[in-house]
């Protein structure tokens, strides 16, 4: 079983600075032999004491400064945007203070009260990781600037502190969540979290690339924690949970390589859930797969370029048969949805694609902003040499004894097309059943007849569906029907559409 790894405290040194040490409190006693001279001069520096007293208060009070900078030690750079918190020991308002960190990660805060104070800060990089930093301790003096700087530890530590006793080689790191079941809001054990990606390495033979798909998995622990040390960095994962026979949906994951690790939580509703046959480890192509569907409701607003509502997006969660479309005001409303751990697809013409996890239970709504990023048209270029960036495309298409090719040039205008699908739906020997996300391309024509649906192929690695890439990003296409023969080992019996993206 694995150990949970939720967070990573880290303590930092105490500054040296102390409290100023406090005045004593003279007393003085009259004796019987005390003569009035000396009861007099008594009185005096009694007087005199008071005073002193009086005027330390008063410059006590004069208010201090906290400053200094905070620094992403994973990435080598300031952090910006966090926010620095300084508390006082009894936590009243009158007693606290907050800052934001500019461009350069310098923050300050002023009047702050003498005393003595914890300093932390917020950012949404510690939310994602779910990184707890115990905060540092500073004392701020009356009148005066404190300086404290604060930091993310390095990813090295980060990784150790998840990982301990593994040695992670470069470009690797660790990804690791909670599972927890939908009905009863409970820890998830024995649930299995089955991962695959992509790799490609060099054929010294051939001189050519050969690709390979890698897989890895974790079981849940009798807390629901998972923790997977070692997965690549930098690159696509896709990450699937199983448990007693069922699936839910396919969801990607990618954990930088400046951070060395990602968090992905889990919820699983064993009632919703795929069968087994559409899980990574035992997907097959021999039939279509029934749409999820349930009792949960997901809603919200899409947003674009200056949080304008955009209207006529779509909008749609994989793998099931809703779709939905939002209205002039940019609200979208979609029901009868799958409960747990789902996958929001939001596509708009001019926009890149948005795929964001969602977390749904059964009969209760789920509201969901989304915001679209504009597509960037880049100025015009002059072109003073050329070559081909899809070799293997090219290839195909001198030795071509069979198959149907779509290429740069004809991409160029079919990329206005919302769905990948719509494309294929054009090529004589496919038919397409369902639309939008849940679309499935299958074989009408061919040597052969086939019951199953084509294998596709992007960039060289089997995918599951045919609209999980949208057309704007696809540079050209190789469609072989069932029975044709198609190149490499990917054909099951019912034809082959390739895809390479552009470069």
């Amino acid at each position: 079983m694995l150990a949970p790894a939720s967070t990573y405290a880290t303590k930092g040194p105490r500054s040296a600075t102390e409290l100023p040490a406090s005045h004593a409190v003279l007393t003085f006693s009259e004796g019987a032999t005390v003569t009035h001279t000396r009861r007099l001069r008594s009185f005096a520096l009694l007087a005199l004491s008071v005073c002193l007293s009086r005027s330390a208060e008063a410059q006590d009070d004069r208010p201090g400064h906290l400053e200094g900078r905070v620094i992403d030690s994973a990435r080598a750079r300031p952090l910006v945007g966090a926010r620095v918190v300084a508390v006082g020991p009894d936590a009243r308002e009158s007693v606290s203070g907050a800052a934001v960190t500019d461009t350069n990660g310098r923050y300050r805060i002023d009047s702050l009260a003498p005393g003595r104070y914890v300093v932390g800060f917020e950012s949404p990089m510690l939310d994602s990781l779910e990184i707890t930093l115990a905060p540092r301790a500073v004392v701020i003096a009356a009148g005066q600037t404190a300086t404290i700087d604060l930091g993310l530890p390095p990813s090295v530590k980060l990784r150790g502190a998840l990982c301990p006793g593994v040695l992670l080689p470069p470009q690797t790191g660790v990804i690791y969540g909670h599972v927890v079941d939908t009905e009863t809001e409970a820890p998830l054990s024995g649930a299995v979290l089955a991962m695959s990606w992509g790799e490609r390495d060099f054929d010294k033979a051939t001189l050519r690339s050969v690709n390979h798909e890698r897989t890895a998995s974790a079981t849940t622990d009798d807390r629901g924690w998972y923790r997977l040390c070692g997965v690549p960095t930098d690159t696509w994962l896709s990450l699937q949970l199983q448990h007693l026979g069922r699936a839910g949906p396919v969801i990607r994951a990618l954990v930088e390589d400046s951070v060395g690790l990602a968090v992905r939580h889990f919820s699983f509703d064993a009632a919703t859930a795929s069968g087994a046959t559409d899980s990574l480890e035992s997907r097959t192509h021999s039939a279509l797969v029934a749409p999820l569907s349930g009792t949960a409701i997901l809603s919200g607003i899409i947003r674009g370029s200056g949080d304008a509502p955009l209207a006529s997006v779509n909008v749609g969660v994989r793998g099931s048969a809703v779709i939905g479309m939002t209205d002039a005001l940019g609200h979208y409303s979609l029901r009868g949805l799958p409960a747990g751990t789902q996958v929001l697809d939001v596509r708009h013409l001019g926009y890149d694609p948005a795929e964001l996890s969602v977390e749904l239970r059964s009969g209760v709504i789920v509201t969901r902003d989304v915001h679209l990023r504009r597509i960037v048209s880049l100025d015009s270029v002059r072109v003073v040499a050329q070559r081909s960036p899809y070799r293997e495309f090219n290839e195909l298409l001198t030795q071509k004894t069979s198959g149907i090719f779509i290429g740069p040039e004809e991409m160029e205008w079919r990329k206005r097309v919302t769905f990948t699908s719509e494309v294929i739906d054009k090529i004589p020997g496919f038919r397409i059943a369902g639309k939008g996300w849940n679309a499935r391309v299958g074989s009408t024509l061919g040597p052969v007849f086939c019951y199953g649906i084509p294998t596709i192929v992007l960039d060289g690695f089997e995918m599951e569906r045919i609209n999980d890439v949208p057309t704007a990003f696809i540079g050209a296409i190789a469609a072989y029907r069932a029975g044709e023969i198609s190149p490499g080992n990917h054909d099951r019996g019912c034809g082959v559409i390739m895809f390479w993206t552009k470069r």
